[in-house]
């Protein structure tokens, strides 16, 4: 900023204050914006560069999208996890899972049709208490194509879990965990825990904390599979 002393053309001695700017200042400023800039986006190359280095996001060989699901399936896909806060609700009121017809009785969806599209009104529910975990296996045994769902509620804070083993995918302050597991026939018998192994897909949304990983976090829960196969093998060896 320059001020600048002009003499006014009525009077001797009046002088007039006025702000004059370089002629190279709106230059300077421009160039120091155009710095600003590439320093950012220096800072934002690093960093996705670091974050894709640290953390992946991949589906595991028995995970897939809900992007393979009908729109009819969708809409059981849904009804099944907002089916969760109910399911854990009245384990906390009984001290137990509660089983399919009851929650059939209480109205919940998928597990009362009443509330489904007719096309998924077929489906018949079935429950298995695991004492740790719950599952939930609907079957179409009257169709001839369609595709058998399990919901899987997993107490995390219990000392055994089901492989595969949600613990580290989650918030530990977490209590329940669920999972949506889907088989390509209709009317499939219950496997058990191994669900993967009896050739089950896992169904999760994009945005599944699951799918979100750093390898040291997937080297833990390799060691925790190895474990449990190892305890399981000792148990039933006695």
């Amino acid at each position: 900023m320059v001020n600048a002393q002009i003499r006014g053309s009525q009077g001797a001695g009046h002088t007039v204050d006025r702000v004059v700017r370089p002629a190279n200042g709106r230059r300077e400023t421009l160039l120091v914006l155009l710095a600003l800039a590439a320093i950012i986006a220096l800072m934002l190359v690093r960093a996705c560069a670091f974050g894709g280095e640290q953390q992946q996001t991949y589906l595991r060989p028995y995970q897939q999208l809900d992007s393979v699901l009908s729109n009819p399936e969708r809409t059981l896909f849904q009804s099944l996890l907002a089916s969760m806060g109910e399911i854990e609700g009245l384990r906390e009121d009984e001290g137990q899972w509660p089983e399919a017809a009851l929650l059939a009785m209480d109205s919940i969806p998928p597990f009362d049709p009443r509330f489904l599209p007719s096309t998924l009104q077929g489906y018949l529910w079935t429950d298995y208490n695991n004492q740790s975990w719950v599952d939930y296996i609907g079957t179409l045994p009257e169709a001839g194509q369609g595709r058998t769902f399990l919901l899987r509620l997993i107490d995390l804070h219990a000392e055994y879990h089901p492989h595969p083993h949600p613990g580290i995918d989650y918030d530990p302050n977490m209590r329940v965990s669920s999972q949506i597991w889907i088989y390509d026939e209709p009317d499939r018998f219950y496997p058990g825990e191994r669900l993967a192994e009896a050739g089950w897909m896992w169904v999760v949304t994009p945005n599944d904390r699951s799918l979100n990983a750093t390898e040291e976090q997937v080297e833990q829960a390799n060691q925790v599979y190895q474990q449990n196969d190892e305890k399981n093998e000792q148990e039933n060896g006695q």
